[in-house]
């Protein structure tokens, strides 16, 4: 319940954070913007993918985040300054739907766990 909570806070308060942007004076193209993003997605997917990979031991859940992870953070750190925003935009959207794959199949696991224990 407590990460639903994050989720739809993150999915709430990501637009209007990125809103306020312009007015504490950071713009869409600053470096600084791009990775403090990277750091706000990393952080919560290890946050969750670890613990579940601990619990149902499926090696999938964790190349499949670990691949989105990655796909994201070379998407903004190196893809888009070489290559532009729209390839930047491809391969941070791949990334993104790898780790909803991960986050979706993660929990459906974890959720097999507890009926498993349950029975």
């Amino acid at each position: 319940m407590t990460a639903s909570l994050l989720c739809l806070v993150h999915c709430v308060g990501t637009p209007l954070l990125l809103l306020m942007f312009p007015m504490i004076g950071f713009s869409e193209s600053d470096d600084l913007v791009h990775r403090a993003m990277a750091i706000l997605v990393v952080i919560p997917a290890v946050l969750a993918i670890l613990p579940g990979f601990r619990k149902h031991r499926n090696w999938s859940v964790l190349l499949t985040g670990s691949s989105g992870l990655a796909c994201f953070i070379v998407s903004v750190l190196v893809i888009g300054p070489h290559y532009g925003e729209m390839a930047e935009l491809v391969f941070a959207t791949i990334g993104g739907v790898l780790l909803f794959t991960t986050h979706y199949r993660n929990h459906r696991f974890c959720r097999c766990c507890v009926n498993e224990a349950g029975q």
